[in-house]
């Protein structure tokens, strides 16, 4: 019963997730005040965007508005989703 409700929150969290992936490389590579190294090492960040881009946006490093900042959150809600998917917590 509660499992189509689950996969659907799952999926817009997922699709929130690639829009927040974007974002975070967008605003990564548009920024100025970092280096070539540093951005390079902020790029690199994304593969553990689940917590790198909570991370980046909470720190205050990304200066961006309080929708984006939540929305920031949606990544490692839907990799617990996912992780709840497949160890069969969710039926």
């Amino acid at each position: 019963m509660f499992l189509p409700v689950a996969w659907t929150l799952f999926v817009v969290l997922a699709l929130i997730s690639f829009g927040m992936v974007a974002a975070y490389w967008l605003d990564v590579q548009d920024r100025r005040d970092l280096s070539l190294r540093r951005r390079i090492g902020y790029s690199l960040a994304t593969l553990a965007f689940p917590l790198t881009i909570p991370i980046y946006a909470i720190a205050g490093g990304a200066g961006w508005p309080r929708p984006m900042r939540v929305a920031a959150l949606a990544p490692p809600v839907a990799l617990l989703l996912f992780l709840a998917f497949l160890f069969g917590l969710i039926r």
